[in-house]
């Protein structure tokens, strides 16, 4: 399970996510605009946004970790 060794060595996280027709295990990114997302088919850049935590399986850390309930508010 290369995604545990990952983790270890880089301190990245992993989700397990499952659709009607593939299933698979993927790094938990972030992007610019604070939304968390996972490559399902990296391939063909096809991206997902994990906007309810209980639709993938946290294999590393807690949704709490990515997804807090009130916004982040950024200041310059």
């Amino acid at each position: 399970m290369m995604w545990r060794i990952l983790h270890r060595l880089f301190g990245w996280d992993y989700v397990a996510w499952r659709n009607s027709v593939d299933q698979g295990i993927a790094r938990v990114n972030v992007d610019g605009m604070g939304r968390v997302y996972y490559w399902r088919y990296k391939s063909t850049r096809l991206a997902d946004f994990i906007t309810e935590p209980e639709r993938v399986i946290w294999l590393t850390c807690g949704p709490e970790k990515y997804l807090r309930s009130e916004p982040i508010l950024r200041t310059n």
